[in-house]
This record gives C-alpha cells, sequence and structure tokens, in this order.
C-alpha cells in the first residue's frame, strides 16, 4: 500500500513538474513571438531606409541631370539663335533688301530664342504592387522632352496605368511616418494601399 502511495505522489510530482514545464514553454514562445515579430518590423523598417536611401540618390541625379540637359539645349538655342541672327543679318545686308538687315536677321533668330522645353519636374511614381517594391523616381520633364508631349499628358497616362504621383519631398517624409508606424506595428509591408498614408 505504501507502494502505492509512493508512486501516486512521484506521479503528482511528476505531473507538476510537468505541468510548470509546460508553463515555462507558453511563456518561452511568447516571448519568440514577441522578438519574432520585432525582427519583422524592424527588418520591414530597414527596408524603408534602404529605399529612402535609393529614392534620394536617384533624385540627386536626376535633378543634376536635369540641370545639365536644360543648359545644353539652352546654350543650344542661344548658338542656334545667334548664328541664325548673324547670318540672315548679313544675307539681308548684301542683297539689299528693303528691311534693315537687323531686323531680318532677328526675325529668323526668334523662333530660336523663343523655343522652350520643360524641364526639371520630377515625381515619385508608386505603383500597383505598392511600397517597398514598385517605387520609381521619374523625370515627368525628360518624357515630355523624348515624347513631345506635355508633363501633364504624361502624368494622366502614368496615373491611367495605376501609378500614384507623388512630390519627391512628401515621399521622403512619408517614409519616415511608414518607417515608425512599422515599428509600432500599426502597418506592413508591403504596403499596396498607400493612398492613405499621403500626406
Amino acid at each position: 500500500m505504501e507502494d502505492m502511495i509512493g508512486c501516486r505522489q512521484q506521479l503528482e510530482a511528476l505531473r507538476s513538474r510537468a505541468k510548470s514545464q509546460i508553463d515555462a514553454l507558453e511563456i518561452l514562445e511568447m516571448a519568440l513571438l514577441r522578438e519574432a515579430q520585432y525582427l519583422r518590423r524592424y527588418d520591414q523598417s530597414r527596408i524603408l531606409c534602404d529605399l529612402q536611401d535609393r529614392v534620394t540618390q536617384e533624385l540627386r541625379k536626376m535633378r543634376q541631370m536635369e540641370e545639365s540637359a536644360s543648359y545644353s539645349f539652352n546654350k543650344a538655342m542661344l548658338i542656334t539663335g545667334s548664328v541664325n541672327f548673324a547670318l540672315f543679318s548679313l544675307i539681308a545686308a548684301a542683297g539689299g533688301n528693303e528691311k534693315h538687315p537687323l531686323g531680318i536677321g532677328l526675325e529668323h533668330a526668334s523662333s530660336n530664342f523663343s523655343r522652350t522645353a520643360p524641364f526639371g519636374t520630377i515625381v515619385v511614381a508608386v505603383g500597383p504592387k505598392g511600397i517597398p517594391d514598385d517605387v520609381q523616381v521619374i523625370s515627368l520633364s525628360q518624357c515630355a522632352r523624348e515624347q513631345k508631349k506635355a508633363e501633364s499628358e504624361i502624368a494622366v497616362a502614368m496615373q491611367d496605368s495605376g501609378y500614384r504621383l507623388v512630390e519627391p519631398e512628401g515621399f521622403l517624409r512619408t517614409l519616415d511616418d511608414l518607417r515608425e508606424q512599422v515599428l509600432k506595428g500599426s502597418v506592413s509591408l508591403p504596403l499596396l494601399n498607400f493612398g492613405l498614408v499621403f500626406h
């Protein structure tokens, strides 16, 4: 009989230890889940930092390209206009035209001096796949020059294709806000419904 009582006590002690180990494992599991969530949030925050760095670098490079293109365009227009002015003024002077030679030269050169092209309009385009996977820095001005269209036409076509066009500085501020929200756990990447987060 004493053996039975001893066995029961040992079983009860084993059951009690097993229960305390199960409780400890549950606590450990919860701690590991919290840590995994933190690491996932931290990784997503890091992805947004990397995206912000990439966009900043692309913006800097694109702005330099736009400044260079604008300078080259204006220089070419000035040279072409000056050459046309001088050439047609000389032709008019040699031809004995009734109009003043400088006036004729100016008439032919004025189209070059008044020629314009768009420069410097740069946007961040967020596509249907959202943030961070579908973000591009785009010069609407360059697209307009290449396609010989207005910047507004390019913008409408992109928006019709599912892109949201955002002013670059606003986009970078939004990434700061998103990083905080990701770390708090209130949003998660990828962010497809990004229309709500832009200021």
